[in-house]
């Protein structure tokens, strides 16, 4: 399972349980320590959700950032269609072009 999957369900599992668990915001810092990753790793893997659709950023009243779950996300987390790098944008080396 790559890092964002373990990210998403991590957010997953912080929110599941609640009515409408896409209104409640997630830290980052709360993942990070919960999976005891880097913060670092941990926001670059929310930008990569955020950019499949699975996550919504929020700044706070202090300026933190925060993560909500959208119902795309919840379904992914719940039951994972494909593998989040067949639709990332990059291309495995072994798969790029030969010089």
């Amino acid at each position: 399972m790559r890092e964002e999957e373990k990210v998403l369900k991590a957010i997953y599992g912080l929110v599941k349980g609640d009515k409408s668990p896409v209104h409640l915001p997630v830290s980052p810092v709360t993942v990070s320590q919960g999976m005891e990753m880097p913060l670092e790793r941990v926001l670059a893997c929310c930008r990569v959700l955020e950019s499949h659709g699975y996550l919504l950023s929020s700044k706070g009243l202090m300026g933190n950032q925060y993560y909500y779950i959208t119902k795309t996300g919840i379904a992914e987390a719940q039951n994972p269609s494909l593998p989040l790098y067949l639709l990332s944008g990059t291309i495995p080396p072994s798969l790029g072009r030969r010089a």
